[in-house]
Protein backbone atom coordinates (compact mmCIF):
# COMPACT_ATOMS: atom_id res chain seq x y z
CA UNK A 1 0.00 0.00 0.00
CA UNK A 2 1.31 3.44 -1.26
CA UNK A 3 0.32 6.77 0.85
CA UNK A 4 1.19 10.50 0.26
CA UNK A 5 4.30 11.14 2.79
CA UNK A 6 3.40 14.80 3.45
CA UNK A 7 -0.13 14.58 4.25
CA UNK A 8 0.82 11.94 6.94
CA UNK A 9 3.39 14.66 8.44
CA UNK A 10 1.48 18.67 9.44
CA UNK A 11 3.26 18.55 12.41
CA UNK A 12 6.59 18.20 10.57
CA UNK A 13 5.94 21.95 8.62
CA UNK A 14 7.73 25.07 9.33
CA UNK A 15 4.68 27.31 10.34
CA UNK A 16 5.64 29.52 7.57
CA UNK A 17 5.12 26.66 4.48
CA UNK A 18 1.64 25.73 4.13
CA UNK A 19 1.09 22.23 2.48
CA UNK A 20 -1.95 21.59 1.37
CA UNK A 21 -3.79 18.20 -0.28
CA UNK A 22 -4.29 19.20 -3.94
CA UNK A 23 -7.27 18.42 -5.70
CA UNK A 24 -8.08 18.12 -9.33
CA UNK A 25 -9.45 21.97 -9.35
CA UNK A 26 -5.74 22.15 -9.17
CA UNK A 27 -4.67 20.64 -11.76
CA UNK A 28 -4.40 23.74 -14.21
CA UNK A 29 -2.29 25.06 -11.66
CA UNK A 30 0.07 22.32 -10.86
CA UNK A 31 0.57 21.36 -14.73
CA UNK A 32 1.58 25.22 -14.90
CA UNK A 33 4.05 24.75 -12.76
CA UNK A 34 5.15 21.83 -14.45
CA UNK A 35 5.42 23.43 -17.83
CA UNK A 36 7.52 26.12 -16.64
CA UNK A 37 9.79 24.37 -14.67
CA UNK A 38 10.37 20.96 -16.72
CA UNK A 39 9.27 21.08 -20.46
CA UNK A 40 12.72 22.57 -21.22
CA UNK A 41 14.24 19.46 -19.79
CA UNK A 42 11.78 16.67 -20.97
CA UNK A 43 12.21 18.20 -24.73
CA UNK A 44 16.03 18.15 -24.06
CA UNK A 45 15.95 14.49 -23.11
CA UNK A 46 13.07 12.97 -23.75
CA UNK A 47 12.20 14.97 -27.61
CA UNK A 48 8.96 16.68 -28.48
CA UNK A 49 6.28 14.51 -25.82
CA UNK A 50 5.65 16.74 -22.91
CA UNK A 51 2.05 16.43 -23.03
CA UNK A 52 2.08 12.91 -23.52
CA UNK A 53 3.77 12.74 -19.80
CA UNK A 54 2.65 16.12 -18.02
CA UNK A 55 -1.34 16.00 -18.58
CA UNK A 56 -1.37 11.53 -17.47
CA UNK A 57 1.28 11.69 -14.79
CA UNK A 58 0.25 14.70 -13.23
CA UNK A 59 -3.48 13.86 -13.12
CA UNK A 60 -2.70 10.27 -11.60
CA UNK A 61 -0.79 11.45 -8.74
CA UNK A 62 -3.54 14.29 -8.13
CA UNK A 63 -6.21 11.48 -8.29
CA UNK A 64 -4.42 9.35 -6.03
CA UNK A 65 -3.95 11.96 -3.32
CA UNK A 66 -0.09 12.33 -3.57
CA UNK A 67 0.01 15.93 -4.67
CA UNK A 68 0.31 19.28 -2.17
CA UNK A 69 0.72 22.68 -3.32
CA UNK A 70 3.08 24.82 -1.05
CA UNK A 71 2.12 27.90 0.05
CA UNK A 72 4.31 30.63 1.91
CA UNK A 73 2.77 33.50 3.47
CA UNK A 74 -1.10 32.77 1.63
CA UNK A 75 0.97 32.13 -1.58
CA UNK A 76 0.47 29.55 -3.68
CA UNK A 77 4.33 28.95 -4.78
CA UNK A 78 4.92 25.50 -5.68
CA UNK A 79 3.58 21.88 -5.83
CA UNK A 80 5.33 18.54 -4.37
CA UNK A 81 4.61 14.67 -4.79
CA UNK A 82 5.62 12.79 -2.37
CA UNK A 83 4.90 8.75 -2.73
CA UNK A 84 4.96 6.33 0.98
CA UNK A 85 5.95 2.45 -0.22
CA UNK A 86 6.82 0.24 2.73
CA UNK A 87 10.29 0.40 1.51
CA UNK A 88 10.73 4.04 0.59
CA UNK A 89 9.71 7.24 -0.09
CA UNK A 90 9.67 8.14 -3.95
CA UNK A 91 9.76 11.95 -4.76
CA UNK A 92 7.92 12.02 -7.73
CA UNK A 93 7.84 15.80 -8.32
CA UNK A 94 8.75 18.86 -7.07
CA UNK A 95 7.88 22.11 -8.17
CA UNK A 96 8.46 25.68 -7.12
CA UNK A 97 7.86 28.55 -9.38
CA UNK A 98 10.77 29.93 -11.53
CA UNK A 99 9.71 33.66 -9.97
CA UNK A 100 10.22 32.41 -6.12
CA UNK A 101 12.97 29.82 -7.05
CA UNK A 102 16.72 30.08 -4.86
CA UNK A 103 14.72 31.30 -1.73
CA UNK A 104 15.38 28.16 0.26
CA UNK A 105 11.53 26.84 -0.68
CA UNK A 106 12.92 23.82 -2.18
CA UNK A 107 15.50 23.27 0.68
CA UNK A 108 12.64 23.65 3.28
CA UNK A 109 10.36 21.44 1.82
CA UNK A 110 12.66 18.84 1.35
CA UNK A 111 14.23 19.18 4.55
CA UNK A 112 10.65 18.43 5.75
CA UNK A 113 11.09 14.80 3.48
CA UNK A 114 14.21 14.10 4.72
CA UNK A 115 13.36 14.78 8.40
CA UNK A 116 10.89 12.31 8.21
CA UNK A 117 12.23 9.88 6.30
CA UNK A 118 15.35 9.60 8.72
CA UNK A 119 13.16 9.42 11.96
CA UNK A 120 11.51 6.56 10.10
CA UNK A 121 15.36 5.13 8.86
CA UNK A 122 13.56 4.87 5.42
CA UNK A 123 15.31 5.89 1.90
CA UNK A 124 14.02 8.25 -0.18
CA UNK A 125 14.15 8.23 -4.02
CA UNK A 126 13.62 10.32 -6.89
CA UNK A 127 14.38 10.44 -10.66
CA UNK A 128 15.90 14.00 -12.29
CA UNK A 129 16.16 14.09 -16.09
CA UNK A 130 19.64 14.15 -17.64
CA UNK A 131 19.80 17.91 -18.30
CA UNK A 132 18.29 19.02 -15.22
CA UNK A 133 20.39 21.39 -13.27
CA UNK A 134 18.08 20.36 -10.17
CA UNK A 135 20.88 16.76 -9.31
CA UNK A 136 22.62 19.68 -8.01
CA UNK A 137 19.96 20.79 -5.77
CA UNK A 138 19.26 16.85 -4.73
CA UNK A 139 23.00 16.05 -3.58
CA UNK A 140 23.13 18.84 -1.28
CA UNK A 141 21.20 17.14 1.18
CA UNK A 142 22.90 13.71 -0.05
CA UNK A 143 21.45 11.85 -2.15
CA UNK A 144 23.81 9.66 -4.37
CA UNK A 145 23.39 8.55 -7.97
CA UNK A 146 22.18 5.18 -8.15
CA UNK A 147 21.90 4.68 -11.85
CA UNK A 148 21.77 6.58 -14.74
CA UNK A 149 20.38 6.19 -18.50
CA UNK A 150 21.24 8.87 -21.38
CA UNK A 151 17.90 10.66 -20.27
CA UNK A 152 17.73 10.09 -16.46
CA UNK A 153 19.67 10.14 -13.31
CA UNK A 154 18.12 7.81 -10.41
CA UNK A 155 19.04 8.60 -7.04
CA UNK A 156 18.79 7.78 -3.84
CA UNK A 157 19.61 8.82 0.23
CA UNK A 158 19.95 6.38 2.91
CA UNK A 159 19.43 7.77 6.42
Amino acid sequence: MTTSLLLAMPSMVPPDILLSPAKLIDFDYIYGLCEATMREYVEADLGNCFEAIARPTITALISKGLFSTIEVNGLRVGAIAVEQHETHYQLEELYVAPVIQNRGIGKAVMAIVVREASLRGTPIRLHVLASNRARRFYERPGFMVTRTTKEVTYMERIP
